[in-house]
C-alpha cells in the first residue's frame, strides 16, 4: 500500500505519519527490565521520569500493552517480527537459545526493502547477532552486555545521535535499546543518593546473587525495608535512563528529527521485586513482567484523539502501526495490527495476547484477554499447573479463581487451546535454526571475530 493510498485512512483519525515531500521516521527506543510502574506517567511517585512523562504528555499511554514474553530473547523477537515466539522461533533457556526463524521476515528487513535506512543499538547478549536480531539493519551496534559489564544509557545516546547525523534528510528506522535497569542495579552517584539516600549492605553495585543473600527465613521474601532498599535502586536506575533520554531528545531536535518523526517507547519485559514471592525475571508470566509501558508519540501537530488507551494491546502491533502509517504493505506472517484506529478511537475492542516461554525452569503460557488470564504451567511435575487471574479487578494477581470459577477456567482453557489450534500451521510452517551458545567467552570470542573482520566498529564505551 502506498502512502497517498493510505493517507485517507490518517486523515480521517488525524494521524499522518508521512508525507511524499519529507523523509518518514520512526524512532523505536526499547527500555530492557523496565516496569510500567516505575514510570511517572503510570503512577510512579517522586517524579523519576519527567523526559519520558513529557513524551507522553506529547503522544498516547497505553495502560494495558502486553509483551509476547517475561524475558528479552522471545519478546523483542516478537516486537520485531509481529508474532508469536512459537511461530518466530527465538527461544531457549539459559544461555543456549536458538535464533529468529530464517522463514519470519523483520520489520527491519521490509522498511530497509522499502528504501528506508536502518539502525539499531542494542546492549544485551540476547540481542546478539547470532540470534538474528540485526537482520535488515544497516547498521547495528551491539555490545554483548552481561550484568556487570554494560554499556551505560549516555554512550548508547550517544552512538545513536551520531548514526542519525549522517543520515538527516533519508527514512529511517532507528531502534535504540538500553540496558540499564537490568541487574546488575548500579545507578549513578547522582541517582543513587536521591533514591536510596545512606547506601547500606550489600553495597552498590547490586547483583542477583545480593538479591539472595537478602532472602528470609526458608528462602522467604526479604523483609520490607531490604525490599525497599533493592527497589529504590532500580529506580535510581530508571531515573538515569531518563535522563539519558532527555538528552537524546534534545539531540533530536538539534538534528531536526524530533518533531516530524513517530517516537515509541516501550520495554521487553519488567522486573519482579518479590510481587509474587521471586524477583528478577525469566521465570514467570505475571503482569509485573508482561504488562509493561507502551508511548507512541506520532509526528509533532498531529490531532491526537486519545491521550490514553485502556484498552488492552500488544508490542508486537508496534511494527504494523509503522507499517500502516508510513503506507508500507504488512508482511502476512505479522500477527500483530495497527494502534492507528486504536489511537483514532475508532477501535476499543480488546487485543487477545499470548504470551510464553520461561528462561528458567518449566516452560509457561498464558492467555489474556479483556478480563481474565489464563496461565498454564507446562512441566510435568508443577506444583500449580494452572493459574485464573480477574487482573481488572485483582491487579496484582493475588487470587488464584482456578478452583473458585471452574467455568470460567475450561472456558479460558477451550480458549487457549482454540488458540494453539489457529496458529498450528504458521507454527509448522516455520523452521528452527540451530542452538546458539550465548555465554560471556563465545559471545565475546563471536564479535571479536566480526570486529576483526570489519563489520563492527570497535570504539564507544564499554
Amino acid at each position: 500500500m502506498s502512502c497517498a493510498r493510505n493517507l485517507s485512512l490518517l486523515l480521517a483519525i488525524g494521524l499522518i505519519g508521512c508525507s511524499p515531500s519529507s523523509p518518514r521516521r520512526a524512532v523505536v527506543i526499547l527500555v530492557d527490565t523496565l516496569r510500567y510502574d516505575s514510570l511517572g506517567c503510570y503512577g510512579a511517585p517522586l517524579d523519576p521520569t519527567p523526559n519520558i512523562d513529557a513524551l507522553a504528555g506529547q503522544g498516547v499511554r497505553f495502560e494495558q500493552a502486553i509483551s509476547s514474553s517475561g524475558w528479552t530473547l522471545p519478546s523483542v523477537a516478537s516486537l520485531l517480527t509481529g508474532t508469536w515466539p512459537s511461530i518466530h522461533k527465538a527461544l531457549g533457556k539459559s544461555t543456549r537459545l536458538t535464533p529468529i526463524s530464517a522463514d519470519v521476515p523483520t520489520a527491519a528487513e521490509v522498511f530497509s526493502e522499502a528504501g528506508f535506512g536502518t539502525f539499531a543499538v542494542a546492549n544485551a547478549a540476547f540481542l546478539s547477532p547470532v540470534l538474528g536480531l540485526d537482520r535488515g539493519f544497516d547498521v547495528f551496534d551491539h555490545r554483548p552486555a552481561f550484568n556487570d559489564r554494560i554499556r551505560r544509557a549516555t554512550a548508547s545516546v550517544d552512538t545513536a545521535l551520531a548514526m542519525l547525523s549522517d543520515h538527516q534528510d533519508q527514512s529511517l528506522l532507528l531502534l535504540l535499546h538500553l540496558f540499564d535497569p537490568h541487574l546488575d542495579y548500579d545507578p549513578p552517584p547522582k541517582f543513587a543518593a536521591r533514591f536510596i539516600g545512606d547506601q547500606r549492605d550489600p553495597p552498590l553495585p547490586i547483583s542477583a546473587e545480593d538479591c539472595s543473600s537478602l532472602l528470609g527465613p526458608a528462602g522467604g521474601p526479604p523483609s520490607s525495608e531490604d525490599q525497599g532498599y533493592v527497589t529504590a535502586a532500580y529506580q535510581a536506575e530508571v531515573a538515569y535512563v531518563d535522563q539519558a533520554l532527555g538528552r537524546f531528545f534534545d539531540g533530536l531536535r538539534e538534528l531536526g528529527m524530533f518533531d516530524d518523526s513517530w517516537i515509541i517507547l516501550t520495554a521487553d519485559h519488567g522486573e519482579e521485586f518479590w510481587d509474587h514471592g521471586g524477583f528478577e525475571h525469566g521465570h514467570t508470566l505475571y503482569d509485573e513482567l508482561v504488562r509493561v509501558p507502551l508511548i507512541i508519540r506520532p509526528p509533532v501537530g498531529t490531532d491526537r484523539q486519545l491521550d490514553v488507551v485502556e484498552s488492552q494491546v500488544r508490542v508486537l502491533d508496534v511494527m504494523p502501526t509503522l507499517f500502516d502509517a508510513f503506507g508500507e504493505v504488512q508482511p502476512q506472517t505479522f500477527a500483530g495490527s495497527s494502534l492507528i484506529p486504536v489511537m483514532g478511537g475508532t477501535d476499543r475492542n480488546d487485543r487477545i495476547a499470548f504470551i510464553e516461554s520461561t528462561l528458567y525452569g518449566a516452560d509457561k503460557v498464558a492467555f489474556r484477554n479483556r478480563r481474565y488470564k489464563y496461565v498454564r504451567n507446562r512441566g510435568l511435575k508443577a506444583r500449580v499447573p494452572e493459574e485464573l487471574y480477574d487482573w481488572r479487578t485483582d491487579p496484582g494477581e493475588l487470587h488464584n479463581l482456578i478452583d473458585a470459577r471452574p467455568d470460567l477456567a475450561q472456558e479460558l482453557r477451550a480458549d487457549l487451546e482454540a488458540f494453539n489450534l489457529a496458529i498450528e500451521d504458521d507454527v509448522a510452517r516455520t523452521g528452527t535454526g540451530g542452538v546458539e551458545d550465548i555465554s560471556p567467552a563465545t559471545i565475546e570470542s563471536y564479535e571479536q571475530s566480526l570486529k576483526s573482520l570489519g563489520y563492527m566498529d570497535a570504539s564507544g564505551e564499554d
